[in-house]
């Protein structure tokens, strides 16, 4: 991985910067970071499974102590989407008081507190820096987002050694009763598990179309926003087993929005250009056929001009071009020795690393920056959802 894409942060160097933030971490915000720790039982039995879990908050001043809005946010749950650990890192620093973000999240601080999970799946992440860049499934080859739990778990038909196999039993994997175990503890507000592959905002449920959830248009009228300033209105949003077309029962989010959260989202932050005219195509139907998310005139996000941002995409593209086929070439010589028996093993390397992360430096930070407002908008609008229904 550091021969290819050298800007990528390895699992190790992301949980040493982080660990860096403690007592470091801005005027009167509090980080802790623990370790949960399970062995493995199942296939890869006496492996030991270790993950970071990130506690920030902001020390409340003045005599009323207010009840705070409890965000949580899991990365890296399928170990092939770098770009999601990446975006911990990312937000956490904006948490910390670093980068354009900074004064916005100091002010989010005053209203929410977080866990953050920014790396769920290590031990088959290790393996993807190895190069094994289409690895989705954990040490025993489960789909952690496949795991949580048996209410609606597909137990037949998606047999072991698929890339989206359920596992024996729901929870049967340490990593997803470690995430199922903080969000019994946590009792979140806001839930968002964040993906690459795709490029959409989903909402539960993720086992069916059919049916949805008592806070959906709540959700709906916080993502409708978010959508056009981060997307420019070209990721789709709403129910997720509807936006990808089929039914991905054992989702987490499914297992957090019944436990009663109400905030509960599957963001797709990024999938390769190759992939991605379907999604735009969606959302343009989603807005009754309009070409874009903006109005002429519009200012993005990020204080661009439309002349500005169009130039930027412009550049961007050139020099993802001539990423791509560098390294397309590199990973065609050592496809044969990566592809090692399963489905995922067999896949395009090069079209995984592909549809999944950024191809070069300059679009992971815009990806990046882009994606560490949008969570902190998600906070700002559910606070002010929150503090509304109060008064």
């Amino acid at each position: 991985l550091k021969e290819q894409f050298p800007w990528y942060h390895s699992a190790d160097e992301i949980s040493s910067e982080l660990s860096s933030f403690v007592g470091k971490c801005g005027e009167g915000v509090d980080l802790d970071i623990s370790q949960r720790t399970q062995i493995n039982t199942a296939e890869a039995a006496g492996q030991e499974v270790q993950i970071d879990v990130l506690r920030l908050s902001k020390t409340s001043t003045g005599t009323q102590q207010q009840a705070k809005t409890k965000a949580m946010l899991i990365f890296g749950e399928h170990a092939r989407e770098l770009i999601s650990p990446e975006s911990a890192l990312h937000f956490v620093k904006a948490l910390c008081g670093s980068g354009p973000s900074a004064e916005r999240a100091k002010k989010v601080l005053d209203h929410v507190e977080f866990t953050i999970v920014p790396n769920t799946n290590p031990l088959s992440r290790k393996k993807v820096e190895a190069g094994f860049y289409c690895k989705r499934t954990n040490e025993d080859n489960v789909d952690l987002n496949r795991n949580f739990g048996d209410a609606h778990r597909e137990a037949d038909g998606v047999p072991a050694g698929d890339e989206r196999y359920p596992g024996p039993s729901g929870f049967s994997e340490p990593e997803s009763r470690i995430v199922k175990a903080l969000v019994d503890e946590v009792k979140p507000d806001i839930y968002v598990s964040v993906h690459s592959g795709a490029y959409l905002l989903g909402t539960p449920f993720g086992y069916t179309s059919g049916q949805v959830p008592a806070n959906e248009a709540s959700m709906m009228e916080v993502l409708a926003p978010i959508s056009k300033k981060y997307c420019e209105g070209n990721c789709p949003y709403g129910n997720l087993a509807k936006l990808i077309h089929y039914d991905n029962p054992g989702c987490d989010i499914d297992y957090v929005a019944e436990a009663g959260t109400p905030y509960v989202f599957t963001w797709e932050i990024y999938v390769g250009e190759d992939f991605r005219d379907r999604y735009i195509q969606e959302a343009q139907m989603q807005r009754g056929g309009d070409d874009g998310g903006k109005q002429e005139g519009d200012d993005d996000a990020f204080g661009f001009s439309l002349v500005q941002e169009g130039h930027r995409r412009a550049q961007l593209k050139k020099k993802r071009k001539a990423a791509s086929s560098a390294t397309a070439a590199r990973s065609h010589r050592v496809g044969r020795r990566l592809r090692a028996g399963g489905p995922e093993d067999e896949e395009e390397v090069s079209s995984c690393m592909f549809q999944f992360n950024p191809p070069t430096k300059e679009e992971t930070e815009s990806v990046l920056t882009r994606w560490t407002g949008a969570y902190l908008e998600l906070c700002e609008e559910v606070v002010a959802r929150q503090q509304k229904k109060q008064q």
